[in-house]
Order: C-alpha cells, then structure tokens, then sequence
C-alpha cells in the first residue's frame, strides 16, 4: 500500500511538472507573438502617417505654385486688372483684360545685293574719272527695316493707331535724315464715324497709284516699277475719308498738302490746296486680295479694277517745300488699273499720267504718260513663282528743257520662293534690262520732287540704255 501510494505521487509530480514546462512555453510563444503584432501594427500605424503627411505636402506646395505664379502675373502686367500678351499668328501683342486697350510689334527686314551693269559707261559714259569699267555698282544693301506699332485706344469710342519707324538709307543722306537714322515714315489715327466710313488723319501716301499703295513687302518683284516711281505722289499730311458702301467697293478722298509733302511746316507747303480720290472695285472675289499681287491656293478668283485722280493748284509764294518743280504749278495726275487672280496665275496692268502746267519760275511744261503690264504663275503652290514684267515711259525732261529722247522701256523676270504660305520668309530674284532709255531721260527723274528715282530700284546715278540690274533679296516679316 505504501509503495503504490509512492508510486503515485512519484506519476503526480511528473505530470505537474511536464504541464508546468508545456504552460512555461506557450506563455513565451504567446508573449513573442503579441510582440510581432506591436511591432507589425507600429510600422502600419508609422507608413499611413506618412503618406497622410506627404499628401498633404503636396497640396501645400500646389497652392504655394499658383500664389507666386498669380502674383507673377499681375506684377507683370504693370494694371491692376492684369493683361493679355501673346501672339495672334501674325504679330506679338499686349492689351487689358477687357481688350479696350490694343498694343501690336511688327516688322520689316529687307538684305539686298545689287549687281549693276552699265553697257555703256567708261571714257565715252561720263565717268569721272573716266574708265571701262562696266560694274558701276554692286554690293549688299539693307534696303529696308522697319518696325511698327499699331493698335487702338477706348477713349469715347475706338481710336485705331499706326506708328512706323525706318531706318533710312544712303541715298537718303541728302535729306534731313540719312545713314542710317530712323525716322517716323507713317503715323495715322483712324476712327469709325458709322458702318462703312473712317476718318483717318496723319502722315502716309497718298490714295493713289495702286502698286505703290501695295505694301513694299508684298510685291511681286524685288522692288516697284521705274513707272510707279516715276508717278508716285509718296506721302503727305493728310485727312482723309474711307468709304465702303458696299462688300466689293471701297472709295478714298484726301485733302492734303500736295504730292510729297510730308513733314512741311506751316508757309512751307509748296500748294494752295490738294485733294486725292481713288475707287476700287471688285468685279469678282474680295477687295482683300488686293493687297499684293500672289494668286494662292485657296483664294477665289478674282477681278479687281481701280483708279485714282490728284489735283493740286501751285501756290507760287511758298517755295521752301523739296518739291520745288511743283512751286508754281498746278499739277494734275491720273490712273486706271485692273487686275486677275485665278489658279494661281495673276496679271496687273496700270497706266497714269500727269500734267504740270508750269514749272518752277514759271517756264516750261510738263505733260508724262507710262504703263506697265506684269504677271506671275505659281510652278509650285505657293511656293514658286515666276514672273515677267513690262513697262514703258514717255514724258518730258522735268527742268524744261527738251530732252534727247524722252521714253524709257524696261523688263523685268526672276521668282518668289516662299518658305511658307504668304510674305512672311521669301527670296526674290530678279533681272531689270533697260532696253530703250538712259541718263538723261525720264528714268532719271521724278516730276513730283525732282530727284532721281532710279537708285531706290536698284540703278546707279549714271544710267544708260542697254543697263542690266540683277538683284537678290530675303524678306522677313514679324
């Protein structure tokens, strides 16, 4: 009985002993067990703080962007109310907010080389000294760069505005600017009295001779015909009406100081009065085409005709004005033209005249007729276009004196090869051949103020029949 109580107690003690070491170790594995999930609920706890704080650093630093770029933009636009700047596809400009306020930049680079052969100049071509040396001139030329601003005023309505700044050439340097200085070529201030007519007043040309009214930098040809310029009225201070009664006609009338009569002061002006009138008129397409001489893709065909009168009465007191040929005279001038624009083929033709009843002191006439015919085809879409020019020019000696011959005829071929559609980027090419003509004739002169024409084209002072002209030019616009 004793041993098996032994025996007992002995079988107790064990399995106490075994229950106490399997509960000693399933406390530690529990305890190690709660210890990973502490640490694993640490690192959750620790990552979703973090993200919290980044997403919301981000959205700080948002806002903070659009606060200074908002201030940038209103300390840029120097107004209270901000500003608009940018580009339109055409030019660079600035305006208020509402857009009564208009600022545009514009621009004009002409880089020219001239080659100028004269047939005839040497010991028997009045050279000084005399030689035999055919190229009289040649060389590079800026032979324009220009920069506009244009735009317009609220002030009681809309005030439309254009100041144009050149540069002025070497041929220039005889007047009051040259070398190089820039000068003040166009100013004018428009304004809409009702649907269909503007009142603008300034200094620009006068509404004459289609070719020259068409801008310098959308010509067909390196440069205008030795008829235009022989024809040209150039600019004056003017006012002037704008009439529009219909779509397809447009209508200009100017009272001014005289031909070539900008920038006079008041006693100088070499006329008593003078007034402008010229008529356009759209048979076909829009009067908008008018504005160069290209017939590009796209474009309807088009049927343009147009003329022009110029009246001035001499007043022989004031003789101050450069015009001097034109002091004592009154002058009279005219010209129809007309024009087609269709698949990219585009002819234009022109005739003018004038009559001045006297010259300076009295003595001597004037009486001068010139037309002239050109036309372009493009080989490639806007891209290539070759063109052939005419023109012819008869008229007398504008000193009085009786000239030796008194007609000129010139031709003129090269091509457009436009980087893009329009004007924008363009090389021209062309050659000019005075086949009849020279020095002393009308070429040489300009009834309208009495100096050589011929120099801004391209010839020399010195010119004589059989002369040939190669001219290479870029044109950019911006």
């Amino acid at each position: 009985m004793n041993r098996c109580m032994l025996s007992l107690s002995i079988v107790g003690c064990l399995i106490l002993g075994l229950a106490g070491v399997v509960r000693a170790d399933s406390d530690a594995d529990l305890r190690a067990e709660i210890a990973r999930l502490q640490q694993r609920l640490n690192e959750v706890e620790s990552k979703q703080s973090q993200n919290w704080l980044n997403e919301r650093r981000a959205e700080e630093i948002k806002s903070l962007v659009q606060d200074v770029l908002a201030d940038a933009d209103t300390r840029a636009s120097l107004m209270a109310d901000g500003a608009v700047a940018g580009h339109d596809g055409k030019n660079f400009f600035l305006a208020s907010a509402d857009g009564s306020f208009l600022l545009k930049f514009s621009g004009q680079i002409q880089f020219r080389y001239i080659a100028n052969f004269n047939a005839d100049l040497g010991a028997s071509g009045g050279g000084s000294p005399p030689n035999d040396d055919d190229h009289e001139d040649e060389g590079f030329q800026m032979r324009r760069v220009k920069l506009a601003f244009h735009g317009h005023v609220e002030a009681g309505g809309q005030w439309e505005y254009m100041v144009r700044l050149a540069a002025s050439r070497d041929e220039d340097s005889g007047a009051s600017y040259g070398d190089g200085d820039v000068f003040v070529e166009d100013m004018w201030v428009r304004r809409q009295l009702a649907d269909g007519v503007h009142l603008k007043f300034g200094k620009f040309k006068l509404p004459f001779n289609r070719e020259e009214l068409t801008s310098s930098s959308k010509q067909q040809t390196v440069e205008r015909s030795s008829a235009n310029e022989a024809h040209s009225l150039q600019r004056a201070e003017q006012i002037q009406i704008q009439l529009a009664p219909m779509d397809n006609v447009r209508a200009l009338i100017s009272l001014s100081d005289g031909a070539a009569s900008e920038n006079t002061d008041i006693g100088l002006d070499s006329v008593e009065f003078a007034i402008t009138a010229r008529v356009d008129v759209a048979i076909q397409g829009d009067l908008a085409q008018t504005a160069d001489f290209s017939a590009w893709s796209g474009e309807p065909m088009g049927i343009f005709v147009g003329g022009a009168v110029h009246y001035q009465a001499g007043d022989g007191f004031n003789t101050g004005n450069p015009a001097a040929a034109l002091a004592s005279g009154d002058y009279l001038a005219w010209t129809i033209d007309g024009s087609i624009e269709t698949n990219g083929l585009n002819v234009f033709a022109a005739v003018m005249g004038n009559s001045l009843d006297s010259l300076a002191g009295g003595t001597g006439e004037v009486d001068q007729l010139a037309f002239v015919v050109q036309g372009g085809y493009f080989v490639v879409a806007d891209k290539v276009e070759p063109f052939l020019r005419y023109e012819y020019l008869d008229g007398d000696d504008p000193d009085g004196s009786p000239a030796t011959d008194d007609d000129a005829m010139l031709i003129t071929f090269g091509v457009n090869i436009y980087f893009e559609k329009g004007h924008d980027a363009k090389f021209t090419a062309d050659v000019v051949w005075l086949f009849d003509g020279g020095r002393d004739e009308t070429l040489d002169h300009s009834v309208v103020d009495g100096s050589p024409d011929g120099r801004g084209l391209g010839f020399s002072e010195n010119v004589d029949e059989g002369t040939l002209l190669l001219r290479l030019q870029f044109q950019l616009l911006f």
